[in-house]
């Protein structure tokens, strides 16, 4: 459309190219003065291979040249995704583009999953702003949650015209976020999978890749593949130039889990933030989307007015990491990510009983072994995919009673009631020694918290998948599982539990064959 329309009538009509959108009432009627601050027109931009992007984009009324904001689509989703966020934006003086990423909805292509494809499209959007808008072509930001946050940091390495990057539910490694430890996470793939299918258009690439990654096969392939649309593989251009990144996502999340970005985060050496939110995919950003004030949103808009306006709001000078806290909901905030650890607390996995409960605590010589058989679900859960952890952000916890957890198919240890309380701070390793029956098999591990009427928390989890071992030959697994920050009260007890399945993960384990988890093995504990 080349006709402008107020963005106001787009959010009050609340259905806008196919996309419904739920708007507070507080937002749905801006003020007259709000109203006439900028214009808004829908747009289509040209790209590469003939492809032409969906767009809408704000233009402030005062004379130019003004710093802008580019937005990039969630997977599934298209550019009126941010149109609440981009009329708050607008109204302060940015010029702000939203784009549906290439193979969704009315964009051409087909869908490329961050590849070079979408890298040249978020160059040409800014093409576009420059030939059409009064932009300042110093000061252009990128930004997206999910799907656009990776293209934006990937966009940002490549091309020197982005001056800033949010980046919300983001990956740093897209191969760790789908195939950590060599398992691949089956619920996120699915999930990931049929969507796109039923949103959009998958290139000839895409589907190939998504059916081998189904099937198992060509793993070399899908490494290299994930390589080439990960930011971390990109960032020592990213480190180059210093460009001003700040991230935020959730401690539950399941599909971009936070290892591989907190480990991305430490190694930019530019500019940067890490908010780290109670959730799961999306959920501690979504009330932003629907225009709702929030922290994550209010610090992206902090972080363009500091590094698109040159505002002195202070946020280059303040703590690296602003990490939220389960379940008090305070913000600690960390110089980095390090410092969010101060001692490590090592606990020795004692015998485990067929029936019952092995002792988590002081490491003693004693010599254990106990046999679980491969493919068997205890009960222990690392839960639903966005659902589970996305219900923590309002305070519904990620909850089984201990006792449904069955001690015949897994192993399980826990401490005795805690006198003093534990602050986890990081990322607990688990280190086993580990005999299989065959050359594979799959470990889930997870860590609880549990209550004196036997409500165990879910803390944090992870798999590992030994896929080239040697029958009857003990060896040697760490396991990282993921960050967190998490309080324990005095009154509780630590449980971990250890079996060979979950819904959540595939399962490298064969019929009737066996892992045995052994002494030595460890669990240390990072405190804060």
């Amino acid at each position: 459309m080349s006709r402008y329309k107020s963005a106001a009538a787009i959010v009050l009509a609340g259905t806008v190219g196919g996309t419904t959108l739920t708007a507070p009432a507080a937002h749905a009627a801006p003020a007259p003065a709000a109203r006439s601050a900028y214009d808004y027109r829908e747009i289509m931009i040209p790209s590469v291979g003939g492809a032409k992007l969906d767009g809408n984009v704000f233009v402030p009324r005062g004379k130019g040249p003004h710093p802008a904001v580019v937005f990039i689509s969630s997977w599934t989703l298209e550019d009126h995704e941010y149109i609440a966020q981009a009329a708050k934006l607008a109204e302060r003086g940015y010029i702000v583009l939203s784009y549906t990423a290439r193979g969704f909805f009315n964009s051409g292509g087909g869908i490329d999953v961050a590849g070079p494809n979408d890298r040249a499209d978020g160059s040409k959007a800014i093409d576009w702003l420059i030939a059409h808008t009064p932009v300042d072509r110093a000061r252009i930001g990128l930004a997206g949650i999910s799907y656009g946050s990776g293209i934006s940091q990937i966009v940002a390495a490549h091309d020197a015209r982005v001056a800033a990057v949010v980046a919300m539910d983001t990956w740093g490694d897209l191969v760790e976020s789908l195939y950590a430890n060599e398992t691949r996470h089956m619920a996120s793939y699915a999930m990931l999978a049929i969507t796109g299918r039923l949103t959009g258009r998958l290139s000839p690439e895409t589907d190939r890749i998504m059916n081998d990654f189904n099937a198992n096969r060509n793993v070399p392939n899908l490494v290299k593949w994930g390589a080439v649309r990960s930011p971390a593989t990109y960032r020592a251009q990213l480190n180059a130039r210093r460009v001003p990144i700040l991230i935020s996502n959730a401690y539950s999340e399941m599909i971009f889990a936070p290892n591989q970005v907190v480990k991305h985060f430490t190694a930019l050496t530019g500019p940067k933030r890490l908010n780290l939110s109670i959730g799961d995919h999306a959920s501690p950003h979504a009330s932003g989307i629907l225009g709702v004030p929030s922290r994550q949103w209010d610090d992206a808009h902090r972080w363009f007015d500091h590094y698109l306006r040159g505002a002195a709001n202070g946020i280059d000078r303040e703590p690296q990491v602003a990490a939220e806290v389960a379940w008090n909901r305070r913000i600690e905030r960390h110089r980095d990510v390090p410092s969010m650890t101060r001692s490590v607390e090592r606990l020795g996995l004692g015998t485990p009983a067929a029936s019952g409960d092995g002792a988590l605590g002081a490491v003693t010589p004693a010599a254990w072994r106990r046999t679980l058989r491969t493919g068997q679900d205890s009960g222990a859960t690392a839960g639903f995919v966005i659902v589970s952890g996305g219900l923590q952000t309002f305070g519904i916890p990620n909850q089984i009673d201990q006792r449904r957890i069955s001690r015949r198919t897994a192993a399980v240890w826990s401490t005795p009631v805690l006198t003093v309380g534990r602050r986890l701070r990081g990322a607990p390793r688990l280190n086993l020694t580990v005999t299989p029956s065959g050359r594979t098999g799959t470990l889930v591990s997870y860590l609880y918290d549990v209550d004196a009427k036997g409500n165990a928390r879910l803390i944090t989890n992870e798999a590992y998948s030994l896929l080239r071992g040697t029958p009857g030959k003990p060896q040697k697994v760490a396991v990282n599982l993921q960050t967190t920050a998490f309080d324990v009260p005095a009154g509780h007890r630590l449980m971990l539990v250890v079996d060979t399945k979950d819904p959540v993960y595939a399962d490298a384990g064969r019929f009737g064959q066996t892992l045995s988890v052994q002494s030595p093995s460890t669990l240390e504990v990072p405190l804060g």
